[in-house]
């Protein structure tokens, strides 16, 4: 019997609050497509990979019951008793007991009238992290029945000349410590102290010198590549009957220091705002100018450095900002074309989507929220960040709202006794960057996990939270009659975008303030503002009047601005005579060239660009014109955006176990399996046996578990994931996400299939 056969009869037997208990610890199994039946539930808890992420999860304790009972298994004590796993733990029997339980509403081991059963899955042969070698019924296996019967011999065992009962006498002599300790006393002494040394936790070795006795009497064994291995029993022998395996099943202590929730969410809805203000300072400058990347694709620390100075924000603020943003696909990497022969290849870059029309404040928070705390997973290995994120979450979230732990080096070990299965040799590393970023983001602040946090793991409340959340951004600035603006606290991201539009940013932290001057406002108009239209937007952000020295800068450079005309034709002048013959006369513009071809035209022998910039950098201020006419802004231009990024709906958030449990036990245990050829054999049915070879391909296809079109009583369906139930086709419909039932008679193949991940 398979451990999915098991399991099926186990979960059979279950009631909805227990079948809900094991959903709810092993989410993974509630992937879509929803399993039908329980014995897709069966075969999912049965998979290696879902058994994987389940051992993830699990804490120290359990992790060490479940040692101790595959140690019983590896010895030959199956099912484990309750009594050996407690007497190796060093613990009492209803610990045990507790504990499995615990893990049996896992799915990953069960308690019976005779012991603790595991999943074949989880049996194991190598016990190196306990300090002991093979079993040595594996060892037994290799040798000829002559070996066998030899070394029963030099044990006093019973003379056999059959191989399975050499072997069954053989593994219960080692299994049994009394008798192997009794045969240990006759060994020569240099034997013994070598012997006793490799039990301590040194269970295999190169090379051994007086270790004739003890080959001979089966307490060492030669392996294939030239060690020599201690068997698994003998060392556990060796070690005496009180020897014991690690058990911790108190957590870690840690101080817990109360900040003060107001304190905490002020601190958090500071971080979310400035990071958020980062984030779309970052979307308009790669709207601009798509952000260069280095060749292997990866964020230069040259950019982030840039990326800082221009928004002033830190580089983590603005690394975190990239890599969120470009997760959440928001950015696109542009990868170039091939460069020619003997020419440079461009580096890639990272630009915004012109079909992706920007999310409003919350809606962006909530996305890199979501971003950062379920990334998509990296191909063929554990995401350890994410898991560690998710994990300090949760333990934090345990206090009261404003109660942290500040100290870091306590939530490294309880991190690490919460998870000791996770696949890296650096645990503190990871806690470390996860404080760090959930800070930055909000979801942290002082130690203390805050409500952006605590909404994480209750995603019904994310809206509402994220919403209160970026209300709390300053919607005004205060205008100063010296050209200054400060927002005290966090502005929220269309004002900070206004004011860094028109004005230099000049100080950060409890208040921003920018500075206005000739050069920013210039920059305003250059990117197609109007006067009127300018002053209206800071009039609608002052709180009070704006100063008159502000509307005068305003009035003054519009006044200016356009006093010469740039036009890339390679290029030409175009203004008032008396302001074109100070510019030929002007000896900064002489590697210009310009030559008056018309009182009111000067040509130049640099491009339009490059002529803008010297008059600009000469003290003017021209604009740059196409060669029709129009002005130039030096935004890219782009179509308007046809693509818009959502909130879930609720059918999206993740899976109820409980209505899951409910569900699946209403419904039969097992169903139909659909066999080679079987679909196409009831489509032709439908086709009165005149199926075309697409037609066919298309059946097979889906009897391959790969995603199919087909018309179905006017609706256009992608489907997968078939079962045949006489002349219903139960299907998965890929964009309804759900399950339809489709007679046969009505369903359409549609002639092209479509490329569907189900990833």
């Amino acid at each position: 019997m398979t451990t999915a056969d098991e399991l099926l009869g186990r979960l059979a037997g279950l009631d909805k609050d227990a079948l809900a208990k094991v959903l709810a610890h092993r989410p993974d199994v509630l992937a879509e497509p929803w399993p039908r039946r329980l014995d897709v539930v069966a075969a999912r808890l049965a998979s290696a990979e879902s058994v994987d992420s389940a051992l993830l999860a699990l804490p120290m304790p359990l992790v060490q019951v479940v040692r101790a009972v595959q140690l019983c298994y590896a010895i030959g004590r199956r099912p484990a008793p309750v009594a050996e796993v407690a007497r190796l733990l060093g613990t009492g029997a209803g610990v045990v007991e507790s504990s499995v339980d615990e893990l049996a509403e896992r799915a990953l081991l069960w308690r019976e009238e005779d012991g603790v059963k595991l999943p074949e899955l989880l049996h194991r042969t190598g016990f190196g992290a306990e300090g002991l070698g093979q079993p040595v019924a594996n060892l037994l296996g290799e040798l000829g029945t002559s070996r066998l019967a030899k070394l029963s011999r030099a044990l006093g065992l019973p003379d056999t000349a059959r191989k399975p009962e050499l072997l069954r006498e053989l593994a219960a002599f080692y299994r049994d410590g009394d008798k192997v300790r009794e045969l240990f006393a006759t060994a020569p002494g240099q034997t013994r102290k070598l012997l006793e040394d490799m039990a301590d936790g040194v269970p295999e070795v190169e090379g051994l010198a007086p270790a004739g006795w003890a080959f001979d009497h089966g307490f060492l064994f030669g392996t294939y590549f030239g060690t020599v291995t201690m068997p698994m029993e003998v060392s556990l022998a060796l070690r005496g009957p009180d020897h014991q395996l690690p058990f911790t099943p108190e957590e870690p202590e840690y101080a817990v220091t109360h900040t003060g929730a107001e304190a905490a969410e002020a601190t958090s809805s500071a971080a979310a705002l400035r990071l958020l203000d980062r984030v779309s300072a970052i979307l308009d400058l790669a709207a601009a100018e798509p952000l260069p990347l280095l060749k292997d694709g990866t964020i230069g620390t040259r950019l982030v450095k840039k990326l800082a100075k221009d928004t002033g924000g830190t580089p983590a603020e603005i690394e975190l900002a990239i890599d969120l943003a470009a997760q959440a696909g928001l950015l696109l990497a542009d990868e170039p074309p091939p460069p020619r022969r003997g020419q440079k290849a461009p580096a890639p870059t990272l630009a915004t989507d012109p079909d992706l029309a920007r999310p409003e404040p919350a809606l962006l928070y909530r996305l890199l929220l979501t971003t950062w705390w379920d990334p998509a997973p990296p191909e063929f290995e554990t995401d350890v960040d994410a898991l560690v994120r998710r994990l300090l979450v949760r333990l934090l979230a345990r206090l009261a709202p404003g109660d942290a732990v500040t100290d870091v080096d306590a939530l490294i070990r309880l991190a690490e006794w919460h998870a000791p299965m996770l696949p890296t040799d650096d645990v503190a590393g990871h806690v470390r960057a996860a404080l760090d970023e959930g800070e930055l983001l909000g979801v942290v602040a002082h130690g203390a996990v805050t409500e952006a946090g605590r909404a994480l793991l209750s995603p019904e409340r994310l809206v509402e939270v994220t919403g209160e959340l970026v209300s709390r951004a300053r919607t005004t600035a205060l205008f100063g009659t010296d050209l200054t603006a400060i927002v005290p606290g966090s502005p929220d991201a269309r004002l900070a975008a206004l004011l860094d539009r028109v004005a230099d940013r000049e100080a950060q932290g409890t208040a921003t303030s920018w500075r206005f001057s000739p050069a920013s406002v210039r920059r305003a108009f250059d990117q197609g503002a109007t006067t009127a239209g300018l002053l209206g937007e800071l009039r609608a952000v002052a709180a009070g009047d704006l100063p008159q020295p502000l509307v005068y800068l305003v009035n003054d450079v519009a006044r200016r601005h356009g006093e010469a005309q740039v036009i890339g034709v390679a290029s030409v002048i175009v203004g008032e005579p008396a302001v074109l013959a100070e510019l030929a006369a002007h000896r900064k513009l002489a590697k210009l060239g310009l030559r008056a071809v018309a009182p009111t035209v000067l040509t130049s022998t640099v491009d339009a660009v490059g002529t803008l910039e010297a008059l600009r950098q000469a003290g003017y201020a021209p604009t740059h014109h196409a060669a029709d006419g129009s002005i130039v802004l030096p935004a890219r231009d782009q179509s308007e955006p046809t693509v818009a990024v959502r909130d879930p709906e609720p059918g999206e958030l993740p899976p109820d176990p409980a209505g899951h449990a409910e569900r699946l036990l209403a419904a039969p245990a097992s169903g139909p399996v659909l066999l080679r050829g079987q679909l196409a054999r009831a489509m032709s049915d439908r086709y009165a046996g005149r199926l075309t070879p697409k037609q066919r391909q298309l059946c097979w296809q889906l009897e391959a578990g790969l995603p199919v079109d087909i018309a179905y009583r006017g609706e256009h369906l992608v489907i997968a994931y078939p079962e045949l139930d006489g002349d219903v086709l139960d299907v998965w419909s890929l964009g309804e996400r759900t399950y339809r039932r489709l007679e046969l008679a009505r369903i359409e193949l549609a002639q092209a299939s479509t490329a569907v991940s189900l990833a």
